[in-house]
């Protein structure tokens, strides 16, 4: 759901500002340091509850300033704001206290793709889980509620097998840990299978020069030849030896693989980059057919991530998309799209 209206106040070097942005893409330009990317970090901070720059909220919060405050009205009128303080925050939804970020993050869908975004391609397998439960998330209703029940039962086995309590214990534990890991692990077969197909077609269609065929699978956190349920039986005694769970969800992994290959070794730094956007948009398409809510769009200083062959054909994509997004660089964007300058945490649109 596009936003019509932005107001940050008490966030890093930005002046208090309030915006008032375009559907489409909106354009943050100015010198590195000068404030911009501040401005997507408000955004991901309202929608998500934290920032994606540190995992300190205090280091968010502006000198002198004891607290920071984003509000944003969305295109239909609902009105989403937190403040946040070094030890607590406030959220509000169309005048009302909510304290879910679930909520926000419901209410305003979005895709982030920064400089570290290579990650989702190189990093740990739950840098991978964590991108399909996102996405799950939006677009599958029951899907909150059952990790959130597997998520329970998985801390539970976890005390039990560390404490060494009776196998009477985890008996009772097991078959609830079965039937939410099963259902995690079909919804996100499907996911997997659906972004898959998606990003392939997104290849062809931005003309990303990757090494080979790229394929998705998912691979759950137990051997593939048996059930979780049998898995579950069959590790017991290891479990017990160890102190964890080691068979579930919580050690699925989405499988990227490139010509064959896994893609973090076959492919360049450059080209991990190239999947990791894809991987985002085919993310942005699926949310923007079937999430509640249209998503969100920011990109973080792409020109200094992209050549121009590329950029081109991203930029030219997003103006094709019914979607508002968000960009930061260091030089002017092009007609057609919403500009602001930003100096020395100063905004300013340009007309």
């Amino acid at each position: 759901m596009s936003i019509d209206w932005l107001s940050i106040r008490g966030l890093r070097n930005l002046e208090a500002v309030e915006l008032h942005p375009g559907f489409g893409i909106n354009w943050l330009y100015g010198d590195n340091g000068a404030g911009k990317t501040s401005v997507l970090e408000a955004i991901h901070l309202l929608a998500r509850g934290r920032s994606f720059r540190t995992g300190t909220i205090s280091g968010v919060i502006q000198h002198g300033c004891e607290a920071l405050s984003v509000v944003a009205r969305r295109a239909d009128g609902c009105t989403l704001g937190v403040e946040r303080r070094a030890k607590a925050w406030r959220g509000r939804v169309d005048g009302r206290d909510c304290q879910r970020v679930s909520e926000f993050a419901a209410r305003l869908p979005l895709v982030l793709i920064e400089p570290d975004s290579h990650r989702l391609v190189d990093g740990g397998p739950d840098q991978r889980r964590q991108y399909l439960d996102w996405l799950l998330f939006h677009v599958e209703h029951s899907y909150l509620g059952t990790w959130q029940r597997y998520a329970r039962v998985l801390r539970q086995r976890n005390a039990a097998l560390k404490a060494g309590a009776d196998d009477r214990v985890l008996d009772a534990l097991d078959p609830e840990f079965v039937r939410a890991g099963e259902a995690i692990n079909r919804l996100r077969t499907a996911q997997a299978e659906r972004i898959g197909r998606l990003a392939v077609e997104l290849v062809d269609t931005l003309g990303f020069a990757l090494p080979g065929a790229l394929a998705f699978r998912y691979r759950p956190g137990h051997p593939a030849d048996t059930g979780l349920a049998a898995a579950v039986a069959e590790s017991r005694a290891m479990e017990r030896e160890r102190g964890f769970s080691r068979c579930g969800p919580h050690r699925g992994e989405l499988v990227l693989t490139c010509g064959g290959y896994p893609a973090a070794s076959e492919m360049s730094r450059g080209q991990q980059k190239l999947l990791a956007i894809v991987l985002q948009l085919a993310g942005l398409d699926l949310l923007a057919g079937r999430a509640d809510s249209p998503p969100l769009l920011l990109l973080d200083d792409p020109v200094s991530e992209l050549d121009q062959r590329h950029l081109d054909q991203l930029l030219g994509w997003l103006q094709s998309r019914q979607v508002q997004s968000w960009v930061t660089a260091t030089t002017p964007g092009h007609d057609g799209m919403a500009m602001f300058h930003v100096e020395q945490g100063a905004i300013r649109a340009m007309l």
